[in-house]
């Protein structure tokens, strides 16, 4: 499993961003998306954490086409960092 912290900034309002991501993760992350959680900054930007069981499939199912449209349409952009525990 993988630990990932996502900021992600958009034109969208924040309620439709979020409600894409719920779709998002329950039709094209179903086996990948162990866990996430979505935290509203403001109605242009998020911050976001994942669980996921692997990251090369993660990154597969943010560049499919449906996803490169949604975001070209919604000037969403994402800086996404993997996260360690620090011991």
């Amino acid at each position: 499993m993988e630990k990932l912290f996502i900021i992600c900034t958009f034109d969208c309002s924040f309620q439709y961003y979020e409600e894409t991501v719920k779709q998002w993760v329950k039709e094209q992350g179903d086996g990948i998306v162990i866990d996430y959680e979505l935290v509203k900054i403001n109605d242009h930007k998020s911050h976001s954490f994942y669980t996921v069981s692997s990251l090369e499939e993660f990154t597969e199912i943010l560049d499919t086409e449906w996803a490169r449209e949604w975001d070209k349409a919604n000037n969403c952009k994402d800086i996404v960092y993997k996260l360690e525990l620090v011991e």
